[in-house]
């Protein structure tokens, strides 16, 4: 099935028009768009969060991280995402220039089973593929060329299951156990002005397979005021399963051929993560504020998976970022504190997994996030704010620059207290 994606990648190489009016150019190689993002609370800080611990929210960066969840409480997050998108480049299309979309990203549940152990389950993308372009193609044994055009879609969700355990007081380990499912769906229309007909070919590529994230955390305070952790996660490579299904149809929509192929479809690399998180707390009268510096580091090895075509191949893939949030608590009783609101901002940098006419598509931005607590309701909200940019205008290739504006509601509440009062 990848012969398709090796066909589709070297148009990047052509001077044809590409006609992009939805999201993603990139997205027609591989798997499409491999998500970064983490939609929850870590999304202001540039989803800096493998050692950032919190006892609100689902911080899915780690598994490990379950274990800071506060016993007697369950929570459940919801999320979502505005993006609006520019394109620039030679291969542009006029009126093609721009795209903007708004999706649910992630929904999750989860609780602090009983000291020692954490657990909850969520659903989010893994990878997204949407994409439309127009070009002509040859036909075999001749000089002829027929226009044509190509639209894509579909994705690769994940279920996962995310389990914690606290080894010792200052020693957390979890594993997400993921399914993954969906497909990758392609039309391709050829049309032939002579004899007025046309035809029609539907690739559906329905995907599938289990994947495994394993973590690690350790926190430990500094001082009285000050707090370090460190945290880790690993993935196993993967083969995804695949079942293709290929039709064909002339403009009556008469069926001409129906192929099923069944076969080892893409391979998903070893993934390491890496971060270092610090925090400090400061007193002012009944406020407390809490700062937070963190710090991560990702990589995927995917030149291993030795994939390439004409004019593309698969490299490997890295990701630094950083991020800040100074959090305000009020003092409540018994000397403990409410958070009432923080605010966040980050930046990354990173190498995407394409490299496309010799040049390895770059991704950099900055974000911003700003969250609330409701003082008589289980409520929370948090929004936040990401200005980037990904590729280049060099070599024939297409440069996005993007905003998107995201969002997180949570719900939490009395999960149990067997009779006991919870302070």
């Amino acid at each position: 099935m990848m012969k398709k994606y090796l066909l589709i990648a070297s148009l990047f190489c052509s001077a044809g028009v590409y006609s992009q009016n939805t999201n993603s150019p990139y997205s027609v190689i591989g798997i499409g768009d491999v998500e970064n993002n983490f939609y929850n609370r870590t999304a202001g800080m540039a989803n800096t969060g493998y050692a950032y611990r919190n006892d609100r929210y689902m911080i899915n960066n780690n598994p490990a991280s379950y274990t800071a969840l506060q016993r007697q409480f369950f929570a459940v997050e919801l999320s979502g995402r505005a993006q609006f998108i520019s394109y620039t480049g030679t291969p542009i299309a006029v009126g093609s220039s721009g795209s903007k979309d708004f999706a649910i990203k992630r929904l999750a549940v989860g609780t602090k089973v009983n000291k020692w152990w954490a657990s909850g389950l969520g659903l989010a993308p893994f990878s997204t593929a949407n994409y439309g372009f127009s070009y002509t193609k040859s036909i075999v044994g001749s000089t002829v060329g027929l226009p044509a055009t190509v639209d894509g879609n579909g994705s690769v969700n994940q279920v996962y299951w995310n389990n914690a355990f606290d080894i010792t007081k200052h020693l957390s380990v979890g594993v997400q156990t993921s399914y993954l499912f969906g497909s990758l769906n392609q039309t391709e229309n050829l049309y032939t002005t002579a004899l007025q007909e046309s035809l029609t070919t539907t690739d559906q590529n329905y995907l599938r397979s289990f994947y495994f994230t394993y973590g690690a955390q350790f926190y430990h305070p500094i001082t009285k005021d000050w707090d370090a952790s460190i945290g880790a996660t690993f993935s196993n490579k993967t083969n995804l399963a695949s079942e293709s299904t290929v039709t064909v149809t002339d403009n009556n929509g008469q069926l001409l051929s129906s192929t099923i192929v069944k076969d080892d479809y893409f391979k998903l690399p070893h993934t390491i993560g890496g971060g270092v998180s610090l925090s400090h707390s400061k007193k002012y009268k009944a406020l407390t504020k809490k700062f937070t510096w963190s710090a991560d580091y990702k990589y995927q090895d995917w030149a291993s998976t030795r994939y390439s075509g004409p004019g593309f191949s698969l490299q490997d893939a890295q990701r630094a970022s950083a991020g800040f949030e100074v959090s305000n608590n009020l003092q409540a009783y018994n000397n403990a504190f409410l958070e009432k609101s923080y605010f966040q901002a980050g930046l990354y940098y990173g190498t995407s997994y394409l490299s496309i006419n010799g040049h390895q598509l770059e991704e950099m931005g900055v974000t911003f996030g700003y969250g609330f607590i409701t003082k008589f309701s289980p409520l929370a909200g948090h929004v936040m704010l990401e200005i980037g940019q990904r590729g280049t205008t060099q070599n024939g290739l297409i440069k996005e620059r993007f905003v998107n504006l995201g969002f997180t509601v949570s719900y939490r509440d009395l999960w149990y207290t067997k009779g006991r009062k919870y302070n």
